[in-house]
């Protein structure tokens, strides 16, 4: 894997400017620099370094692929980002994920589960009262939707999940509203989306569900 040289690359930074400047209506005296901050865009340097990072950090957690070997072979024979030949694509991403300390040993590999557990089990899930937009439904309309659902489950019983998000802390739930005592809670990592926080909430009462099964 090949690094073009710079004064290669840097042939796209003009078009990459003015296209800023554009955008923009800035002047053309106005200085580089100030086009990245003002349109929130990385220099295209920047950028290629950030995917490059991203794809060998990715590839770290997938041993089966088979571009993973020939990347992590290439890190334990001490290729050099300093080479006077080609610059090597893999030597200088090592480089710069090193300067970030990065450690990549604390980077797990991604167990893919065959087959997916969307093949191999059928989930009859309900979204009626996704049906109407939030902002033109009142609370009464979702309480008599919900009633009517209840009418039409009435062999079940009710099990509430939430995740929420406040700063950087997140914390998920489980609630049975006619066994209060089997309801769970639980902090996340911080940072986590608050995607997760639902989801480790549906995994809360589904853990307890099973437990009575």
């Amino acid at each position: 894997m090949v690094l073009r040289k710079k004064h290669v690359l840097r042939a796209l930074d003009p078009i990459h400017q003015q296209g800023l400047r554009i955008a923009l209506g800035a002047f053309r005296t106005s200085p580089i620099k100030s086009l990245y901050a003002e349109a929130g865009e990385p220099s295209l340097e920047h950028r290629r370094i950030k995917l490059a990072c991203n794809y060998i950090l990715k590839l770290k957690s997938l041993p089966s692929n088979p571009c993973h070997k020939v990347v992590f072979e290439a890190l334990l024979s001490g290729f050099s980002a300093d080479t006077k030949s080609e610059p090597n694509l893999v030597a200088c991403t090592f480089e710069h994920i090193k300067n970030a300390k990065i450690n990549l040993n604390t980077i797990d590999n991604l167990h893919v589960q065959c087959p997916p557990p969307w093949e191999e089990h059928t989930v009859n899930v309900n979204i009626s009262l996704t049906k109407q937009k939030e902002e033109n439904t009142s609370e009464v309309a979702y309480i008599k939707e919900f009633s009517r659902m209840k009418e039409k489950f009435s062999n079940h019983y009710a099990v509430f999940t939430d995740g929420s998000k406040l700063e950087e802390k997140v914390a998920a739930a489980a609630y049975f509203p006619e066994h209060p005592d089997r309801s769970k809670a639980t902090r996340l990592r911080d940072g986590a989306s608050v995607f997760s926080g639902e989801l480790e909430g549906i995994a809360l009462a589904l853990t307890e569900i099973k437990k009575t099964r």
